[in-house]
């Protein structure tokens, strides 16, 4: 079955929440950016409003495998990018350099999109969720040379991903703490480009719900060693037996 987009999302801004700036978040804001655009010359009268939630700085480690700069080693990844894009596309996004946490506004325009690394964020970012209970959520992950996409929100047809993947967001499963130091140490636990194709990934959920109408999937799974991309087709809810 099609799961149809909401006619609120034609008609007024949709905000935004990415929380990540990191491998995978900065390729997906650089998205972002395109997916606004695109929206204001096909006639969406406001596109995009985007807040891009991360506390960490730029270190040399993230140069080559993030989007950034030497000059920017030091400062904050969220407000770095933002201040970037606001400024060469005249936008007014907002970056804020903290962890997620709840930030009140109409959650029937909403999509948040969590581009962390550990399970003890996905928790926390759930947690948050609650006072979102409208939202749609896009969670992304990836290992050395696969990556997985999740998008819900709530709805009998298109649950949120911790109700058949509660094991992302066990903070028990976490591994110890791997902090890189050079980008060819982080290369050893993911390839170059995986976190680009988990990124694009991310971005056609949104353009699908806007271009087409809505989504006929809604989980990805990519695998760059066997060159394989699979999808789970969104299924009809299971109508109750009466008794």
């Amino acid at each position: 079955m099609k799961h149809q987009t909401p006619h609120a999302f034609y008609i007024n801004p949709v905000e935004i929440d990415l929380i990540g700036a990191g491998a995978t978040g900065s390729q997906i804001l650089a998205g972002l950016t395109r997916l606004h655009l695109a929206m204001i010359e096909l006639g969406h009268p406001a596109g995009l409003k985007v807040c891009c939630w991360d506390p960490d700085s730029v270190t040399h480690a993230n140069i080559g495998r993030q989007l950034f700069l030497e000059n920017e080693i030091g400062c904050n990844k969220a407000i770095t990018l933002i201040n970037r894009y606001n400024f060469h596309f005249a936008l007014e996004w907002i970056a804020i350099p903290e962890r997620f946490q709840t930030r009140y506004s109409n959650d029937k325009n909403k999509i948040i999109i969590s581009a962390v690394d550990t399970r003890k964020s996905r928790a926390e970012i759930r947690q948050a969720m609650k006072n979102y209970p409208n939202a749609y959520y896009i969670e992304s992950g990836c290992g050395l040379d696969f990556g997985q996409i999740y998008c819900g929100n709530g709805s009998p047809e298109l649950p949120y991903p911790w109700k058949n993947h509660p094991e992302l967001y066990d903070a028990t499963l976490d591994e110890p703490d791997h902090s890189s130091c050079s980008a060819a140490d982080s290369l050893e636990h993911h390839g170059l480009f995986i976190n680009q194709f988990i990124a694009t990934g991310v971005l056609e959920f949104i353009w699908q719900l806007f271009r087409n109408g809505g989504l006929t999937y809604s989980e990805l799974y990519f695998n760059l060693k066997t060159g394989r991309m699979l999808s789970k087709t969104i299924e009809a809810p299971k109508k109750k037996k009466r008794r």
